[in-house]
């Protein structure tokens, strides 16, 4: 594999993420000729027309494009509700693209977030919530039409206080990476998993990015022994041959309060 490789982005990742790829040798530079905020926005700026893996796809291809390099990087990041309804998780993906072979392997990370939205009617309210921010956090602000981004507390403080005289405002993180501090722990995270996919061969034909993803449910109740939700298997599948293994997880049997016969 090529020792340059390319990412656009305008929010300083390529810092986050070349560390733990330098342990292939790679040397990560980065572009900031294409505006990636006009791929979807955080601030809604810009809808998001693409899912987090298309988007972040659609940058690494269009690193390697603009570069002239053989291969990519793009990272995306996306925010949701947490499982079963709680908090609030953020997805960091980085995809690699080698366009030259014909490959792309993407590194993940999902997780509980700091992310935080307040909907502010008065000063009392916004000095609670300031009270909660995550240190070195930038913070937006929006009241109908009005956006204002990148605001370190104090000058949160100041513009929502003069916001307010007009009616409720919306304060929120600002998500950017530059300017989230866990976020960049997050993408930093999404960067580890990518070289260690980086490193995982197929044993056929050696493509990167073999790697154990798919989850095979069916792990045997501890009690009764019928087959649960929980997994059992993962199969790594070849992207370039289709060459598949299914490997059992280390756990022989699910707790029967995962068992639908014995805890319905």
């Amino acid at each position: 594999m090529t020792s340059s490789v390319a990412m656009l982005t305008r929010h300083d990742k390529a810092r986050l993420i070349a560390p733990a790829l330098s342990q292939l040798g790679w040397q990560l530079t980065e572009l900031d000729s294409f505006d990636t905020d006009t791929l979807g926005s955080f601030a809604g700026e810009y809808p998001r027309f693409m899912t987090a893996q298309e988007c972040a796809f659609r940058k690494a291809a269009l690193a390697a494009e603009l570069s002239g390099r053989d291969i990519g990087l793009g990272s995306e990041g996306s925010f949701s509700v947490g499982p079963f309804g709680i908090g609030t998780y953020n997805l960091e993906l980085i995809c690699c693209v080698n366009v030259a072979e014909g490959w792309a392997v993407t590194g993940r990370f999902y997780g509980p977030s700091l992310a935080r939205q307040w909907q502010l009617k008065d000063a009392a309210a916004l000095e609670q919530a300031l009270a909660d921010v995550e240190p070195g956090q930038h913070l937006l602000l929006q009241q109908g039409h009005y956006l204002k981004k990148a605001l370190t507390v104090a000058q949160a403080h100041n513009l929502a206080l003069l916001r307010l005289a007009n009616g409720d405002v919306t304060l929120s993180y600002d998500l950017r990476a530059h300017l989230s501090p866990q976020r960049r722990l997050h993408i930093q995270q999404a960067a580890d998993d990518l070289a260690r996919r980086l490193q995982s061969y197929c044993p056929e034909c050696s493509t990167p990015g073999f790697w154990p993803d798919k989850a095979l449910p069916g792990l045997p109740c501890e009690a009764c022994g019928v087959a649960t939700n929980l997994t059992r298997h993962r199969r790594a599948c070849c992207q370039h041959c289709g060459h598949t293994t299914i490997t059992p997880v280390a756990a022989r049997h699910a707790s029967q309060q995962y068992c639908q016969e014995c805890n319905p």
